[in-house]
């Protein structure tokens, strides 16, 4: 196949390495490797001035969401979660497509997508991880819908909540944002700070979203209140309402963390994404004061299981597995280097996991 040699400065998220890439003789990234944006920063930060990448991986435009070094990796590792989510986000990108330009809510499809197609997905193994790699390399709303719909069925999965109900909080993930279909262009993608007009119209979208809602006699209440409440927040700090904590919907509190965990995870026009270990970082620091607790601690503790395992790249240039966790709330793992030396982050605070490069089987 193929391959160009490139400055790191002109690599592209969604590239594939054609090499083994090698700082002081220590292996950073292996052969085949799909270069994220934290993965490109850090080469440039240590001094990695070529890397030589795979000529046909291109980045992804706005027809492709998806690059095609992405996808085949992906095919090959989960093929069946690969072409459900295919699926699902063409589904969505058509109903979300065809909501602005009609200005309609097709509910009937809207549920057809959470219940069958996002429930039949977040049934899989290792959904965060395919999710992972696949929410980095493009900023849609549509892509947005479908990661909250399954983050937040997941979340009712771990909670231990019935069929229905996780169905039910699909949709309530997967309508959550509709109200920016009466949101600008020119405020939802600009790069830069929104000014405080601008906010203020963005911060109408879960109004707009649930005024969209009361023409249709069968919405289901709970998805109302999600679309409504979902920027709540515990300490009353959030909007439209500036509601506390009991007064928000269980089911709003829920789409919130999926909304939040989301967001922080995926590459935007004004904001880098961060690793799950880094997610997990901000959602225990708002889980006392914005979040809900008990819910955050649920959604903390299976994503940070799911990690052990793992495959890592440090923040000096070293790959490592994640061991084990020493406290069941702890983002700092044990990991083993490829070395073979087992050393515990939790004790090295200048040394972090700046990447996921494999996820667990």
């Amino acid at each position: 196949m193929p391959t160009l040699l490139l400055k790191t400065p002109d690599l592209k998220p969604g590239m594939m390495t054609a090499g083994a890439v090698w700082r002081n003789e220590n292996l950073v990234i292996q052969q085949n490797t799909v270069l994220t944006g934290n993965i490109i920063r850090r080469l440039s930060s240590w001094g990695i001035t070529t890397v030589r990448v795979k000529r046909e991986d291109r980045p992804a435009t706005d027809s492709e969401p998806l690059t095609k070094s992405i996808q085949a990796q992906l095919r090959q590792e989960d093929p069946i979660f690969y072409e459900k989510y295919r699926a699902a986000t063409t589904l969505a990108g058509k109903i979300f497509g065809y909501m602005r330009d009609h200005e309609d809510l097709p509910y009937g499809d809207l549920r057809k997508l959470a219940n069958f197609d996002l429930y039949d997905l977040l049934q899989g193994k290792n959904v965060l991880g395919n999710l992972y790699k696949l929410k980095p390399y493009a900023d849609y709303t549509f892509l947005h819908a479908v990661g909250v719909g399954i983050i937040s069925g997941l979340i009712g999965l771990w909670s231990g909540l019935g069929t229905e109900k996780i169905k039910i909080l699909t949709l309530c993930g997967v309508m959550h944002d509709i109200g920016k279909s009466q949101i600008p262009f020119s405020i939802l993608d600009k790069p830069g700070r929104l000014t405080p007009a601008e906010q203020q119209m963005m911060n109408l979208h879960p109004q707009y979203g649930y005024y969209m809602t009361k023409s249709i006699r069968t919405i289901l209440p709970e998805v109302q209140q999600a679309i409504l409440q979902h920027h709540e927040r515990e300490n009353g700090t959030g909007y439209p309402s500036k509601l506390m904590s009991a007064k928000i919907h269980p089911f709003a509190k829920i789409v919130a963390i999926a909304d939040t965990y989301d967001a922080l995870t995926t590459d935007k026009v004004y904001q880098k994404s961060v690793t799950p270990f880094a997610a997990m970082e901000i959602l225990l620091d708002n889980m006392n004061v914005t979040l809900d607790k008990e819910l955050c601690k649920v959604f903390i503790r299976n994503v940070l299981m799911s990690l052990i395992g793992a495959t890592v790249l440090l923040s000096d240039g070293s790959q490592a597995e994640v061991l084990e966790l020493r406290d069941f709330m702890s983002t700092k793992p044990v990991v083993i280097t490829a070395n073979r030396e087992i050393r515990d982050l939790s004790y090295a605070p200048d040394l972090t996991v700046v990447e996921v490069l494999k996820f667990r089987d």
